[in-house]
């Protein structure tokens, strides 16, 4: 039977599920903010290859741990384990280095091909790269301009459709126990555009916000020690509204449009 996502009752209940769960997360959180802080300050100090790769990898690990006491506080009941849920979002971040290295190579080709074709400038090893800009600048409000923006605009479609199609393996690994990566990407078939809807509340919406007052206080923290970790701190904890209202978008999701015949824990309902 088809499903139709009830789109403000699936907002709603994200946001539920995010306030109930914040509480229960908060000594991860924490966690998350320090180490994050410690990999801001060792990129800043230059503290050197080996240890900002230690420190990222600590991050991970603190955000996976993170992730899942956020789906066992929204779900009531996982059985999913830290590694199930590493796994899972390891194979994500394959998946997205992927298709963004080979989106990322054509559109890092495109505006070459675009000069030559619009006959603006003859491009080779020697050509001053103040000229190709310059040539690049011009081109853009023409025709070839408006390909590249066609382009780029298609590009970022790509790599949201397919977070969106895969909303929901996070969630899934958590609720059933084993790592769920692409066998949900059948689940979310006809649902991205509702799902997209959503998570402009959920996802775009609190990222942008969380971007726009770190660009404004990064002036204020300065590029001192301190400064630099408390700016990655500081990242990390406005974003957690991003992070457990996605999380809370994927619990609200998963229920609706898992098979029928799948196994899935009740959800504790939103207070």
């Amino acid at each position: 039977m088809d499903v139709k996502l009830p789109v403000a009752g699936l907002v709603a209940e994200a946001w539920g599920h995010a306030l109930r769960a914040a509480l229960p997360s908060l000594p991860w959180l924490a966690g998350l903010m320090v180490l994050a802080g410690l990999y801001r300050l060792g990129l800043g100090v230059d503290a050197g290859v080996m240890i900002n790769m230690f420190l990222l990898v600590a991050v991970f690990a603190a955000g996976v741990a993170f992730s899942l006491r956020a789906y066992r506080s929204m779900l009531g009941t996982a059985p999913g384990s830290f590694l199930q849920l590493a796994h899972a979002n390891l194979a994500i971040y394959m998946a997205f280095l992927f298709v963004g290295v080979f989106i990322g190579f054509f559109l890092a080709i495109l505006p070459g091909i675009l000069l030559e074709a619009s006959g603006r400038t003859d491009l080779d090893a020697k050509t001053d790269p103040a000229v190709v800009q310059a040539a690049f600048m011009d081109m853009l409000p023409t025709a070839y301009g408006a390909v590249f923006v066609v382009a780029c605009a298609l590009g970022l479609w790509a790599l949201c459709f397919f977070a969106v199609r895969l909303l929901l393996v996070g969630a899934a690994t958590a609720s059933r126990g084993e790592t769920m990566v692409f066998r949900t990407w059948p689940w979310t078939k006809g649902h991205a555009f509702r799902l997209s809807i959503a998570a402009f509340a959920t996802h775009v919406g609190p990222f942008f916000a969380a971007i726009a007052v770190n660009a404004v206080l990064a002036p204020t923290l300065g590029t001192s020690p301190v400064g630099l970790f408390i700016g990655g701190a500081l990242g990390v904890l406005l974003l957690a509204p991003f992070l457990l209202a996605g999380h809370g978008l994927a619990v609200s999701a998963l229920p609706r449009l898992a098979p029928a015949t799948a196994e899935t824990p009740a959800i504790a309902p939103v207070t």
